[in-house]
C-alpha cells in the first residue's frame, strides 16, 4: 500500500450557478416593466422563484383568464368573437401585476404563435441567517464542528444552512480523484463535501490535504484507508471568509 503523497499538477474550482431549466423565460426583479413572450393558443406557466404568489391583477378587458395555485399562476389568452362570427386572439401585448414572495413583478405579456411558455420570476437574493446564527451560537467552537461534520455525514442540512450542489473536480492527482461535490454555508461556518476515489491502493491523512484546502478549522475524512476504485467522503470545515 502506498501512503499517500499527493502529486498536484493543476487545481481550479468551479462553482455552480443556479441556472433555470432550458427554454424557460428569466425575468430578473426590477421596478420597471418586463417583457416576455406567451403563446396564443395554449395554457402559459409563471413560476415564483421563491414562495407562494399571493396577488395577481390584470385588467380582465384585456381577454385573458388567470389562475393561481400556489408559487405558479396561469394564464390563458381569450378569443374575442368578430362580427362574421369567427373567433380570434388579438395580438395586443397584455399588463400583468404578480406579487412573488413580497415583490411586485410588472410583466408585459406579448402574445406569439408559440408552444406554451414558462416564465420564471428570478428574485434578488436576500440571505437570512437568523436560524443559522442561532443554531451555531447554541454550542461551543469545538461541539459546533463535530455537530457540522455528524449532520453532513448523515446527509441531514444543519439548521439554517444553504446547499448548493456543485459536484466538479478539484485539480488533477496521480493518486486520486478529488470532487467538491457539496457546499453548506451557515452564518459563520462553511462546510464543504468531497469525495475522493483512489486510483490505487491508499492510506489517505487529513494533513496530506492541508495544502490545497484554504484556511480549514477541521478536516475529516470518512474511510481513511481505501482499495484502488473505492470512495470515501471528506468534511472540510472553515470559518467564513467574512468573519
Amino acid at each position: 500500500m502506498k501512503r499517500l503523497s499527493l502529486a498536484l499538477l493543476s487545481a481550479s474550482v468551479v462553482f455552480a450557478s443556479e441556472v433555470p431549466p432550458k427554454g424557460v423565460q428569466v425575468v430578473e426583479f426590477s421596478h420597471g416593466w418586463n417583457v416576455v413572450y406567451v403563446s396564443m393558443g395554449d395554457v402559459n406557466r409563471i413560476v415564483c422563484e421563491k414562495g407562494d404568489v399571493s396577488t395577481v391583477v390584470y385588467s380582465q378587458e384585456k381577454e385573458m383568464q388567470v389562475k393561481t395555485e400556489g408559487r405558479n399562476v396561469f394564464v390563458k389568452l381569450v378569443p374575442k368573437e368578430e362580427g362574421d362570427g369567427k373567433k380570434v386572439i388579438s395580438d395586443y401585448p397584455r399588463e400583468l401585476y404578480v406579487e412573488c414572495a413580497g415583490e411586485v413583478f410588472q410583466l408585459l405579456l406579448y402574445p406569439k404563435s408559440i408552444p406554451a411558455a414558462t416564465i420564471y420570476l428570478k428574485l434578488p437574493y436576500k440571505k437570512d441567517t437568523t436560524k443559522a446564527k442561532a443554531f451555531e451560537k447554541a454550542s461551543s467552537f469545538e461541539e459546533i464542528i463535530g455537530k457540522l461534520i455528524r449532520s453532513i455525514y448523515l446527509e441531514e442540512i444543519p439548521d439554517g444552512y444553504e446547499v448548493e450542489l456543485v459536484n466538479k473536480p478539484v485539480g488533477n492527482f496521480k493518486e486520486l480523484d478529488l470532487v467538491l461535490y457539496k457546499r453548506y454555508t451557515g452564518d459563520r461556518f462553511v462546510v464543504e463535501e468531497y469525495l475522493i476515489t483512489a486510483k490505487l491502493d491508499l492510506e489517505l491523512s487529513e494533513a496530506s490535504f492541508l495544502p490545497y484546502l484554504k484556511n480549514p478549522a477541521a478536516i475529516s475524512i470518512v474511510k481513511p484507508i481505501l482499495k484502488e476504485g473505492e470512495t470515501t467522503r471528506m468534511f472540510v470545515v472553515s470559518i467564513s471568509p467574512r468573519d
